[in-house]
C-alpha cells in the first residue's frame, strides 16, 4: 500500500495561514499576538513546520532585496522593503514557499537574519545599547529599532517609540528611516520620537540631513516632520535638556495642559490615566516627576486642584473634577 502524499492545496493553505500569522505578529510586535501564534504552533506539528518555512521565507525576501541593483534602507529585512512593496509582503513569502527555495536557501536566510539586529524595550523600560561600530542607542519606553551594519553604510529603522542615537564617527554614513522619513549623518547625536501625527527630531550635536529638505539640521535644533513637510526651530540648552529628561527617568512639565501630561505618563503605564471630564483637560500643571511616579502625580492633582480619581478594575485611573460642595 502506498502512502498518500499530503494534498498540494492543503499545504498551500497551511503555508498561507502560517505566513499570515507570522507577518501579523511581526508587524504588531504585540506579545499577545505572539502568544496566539505559539498556541497555534502547539496545536499541530504541521503548524510548526509551516511557521518555520514562513520565517525562513521572510529572511530570504530580505536577502533578495539586498541583491537588487540599488541598495538603500530597504536592505534591512524589515516591514517596508522595496521588494515586498513591489509585490506585497504575503505574496513574497508565499511565492518563495511555492518555488521551493526554502530547502536550498535556509542557510542564507539565517545568515541574513543574524545580520539584522532588532532591539526593543517594554512599557516602562529604558535601555542602553552599544552597536558593533561604537554607536550608542538609548531606547525609551515601548520602543523598537532595527539595525544593520554593512561594509559601505549603516542602517537604522525606528519602528516605534523614541530613541536617542549617538553616532560613532565612521566613513560609512548612518541612514535612518522613521515612518518613511529618511535621515542621514556620519556622526553626531539626535533624539527621534515617533508621535501619533509626526516625527520629532531633536539634534544635540552634529549635522543631520533630511531627505527632501535642502538645509542640514544643526545642533540645538528641533525638527517636526509631517507628511514630507519639515518645520525647524532653534532650542535653548534648557529646552534640549527637557526633551532628554527621560534619559534620567524624569518628565518635566512647565505650564503644560493636564491632557498633555496624561499622554506623557501613559507612555510608561500598562493601564492608562483617563480624563473623564473635558473641563479639567486644560488645567495647567508644573513640576518634575519620575516617569514611574504617575500615581504621585495623580495625588498631587488631588491636592492642588481637588481632582478626584477612580480606580478601575483594570488598574486604569479615571480623573474627574472635584465634587461640588453642598
Amino acid at each position: 500500500m502506498h502512502r498518500q502524499k499530503p494534498e498540494a492545496g492543503k499545504r498551500e493553505t497551511l503555508d498561507e495561514e502560517a505566513a499570515r500569522r507570522f507577518l501579523d505578529a511581526r508587524d504588531s510586535d504585540d506579545p499577545a499576538a505572539w502568544h496566539q501564534v505559539y498556541a497555534w504552533i502547539a496545536a499541530d506539528p504541521a503548524h510548526g513546520v509551516a511557521f518555520a518555512r514562513a520565517e525562513a521565507a521572510w529572511a530570504v525576501a530580505g536577502r533578495l532585496d539586498e541583491l537588487a541593483p540599488v541598495v538603500g534602507l530597504e536592505a534591512i529585512a524589515g516591514p517596508a522593503g522595496r521588494f515586498e512593496a513591489a509585490v506585497g509582503r504575503r505574496h513574497v513569502v508565499a511565492g518563495i514557499l511555492a518555488t521551493g527555495l526554502f530547502g536550498t536557501a535556509v542557510t542564507v536566510a539565517w545568515q541574513k537574519a543574524r545580520e539584522v539586529q532588532r532591539l526593543r524595550t517594554a512599557i516602562g523600560e529604558a535601555r542602553n545599547f552599544r552597536l558593533a561600530d561604537g554607536t550608542h542607542l538609548f531606547l525609551n519606553t515601548n520602543s523598537a529599532v532595527e539595525v544593520a551594519l554593512r561594509e559601505d553604510r549603516r542602517f537604522l529603522r525606528l519602528l516605534r517609540g523614541e530613541a536617542s542615537i549617538s553616532i560613532a564617527p565612521d566613513p560609512r554614513p548612518l541612514l535612518i528611516d522613521a515612518a518613511g522619513t529618511r535621515i542621514s549623518a556620519s556622526q553626531g547625536r539626535t533624539n527621534l520620537r515617533l508621535r501619533p501625527d509626526l516625527l520629532e527630531m531633536t539634534v544635540i550635536d552634529g549635522l543631520f540631513r533630511i531627505a527632501g529638505f535642502a538645509a542640514a539640521v544643526p545642533a540645538l535644533t528641533s525638527a517636526a516632520i509631517r507628511a514630507g513637510q519639515v518645520a525647524t526651530s532653534a532650542l535653548t540648552t534648557a529646552q534640549a535638556a527637557r526633551r532628554l529628561a527621560w534619559q534620567s527617568g524624569l518628565v518635566q512639565f512647565i505650564d503644560d495642559t493636564l491632557a498633555l501630561a496624561v499622554d506623557e505618563f501613559n507612555r510608561y503605564r500598562n493601564a492608562p490615566l483617563v480624563i473623564g471630564d473635558p473641563e479639567i483637560a486644560s488645567v495647567r500643571v508644573h513640576g518634575i516627576f519620575p516617569t514611574s511616579a504617575s500615581d504621585a502625580f495623580v495625588g498631587r492633582l488631588g491636592h492642588d486642584f481637588g481632582i478626584r480619581r477612580i480606580l478601575g478594575t483594570d488598574h486604569s485611573v479615571l480623573l474627574l473634577r472635584a465634587a461640588a460642595r453642598a
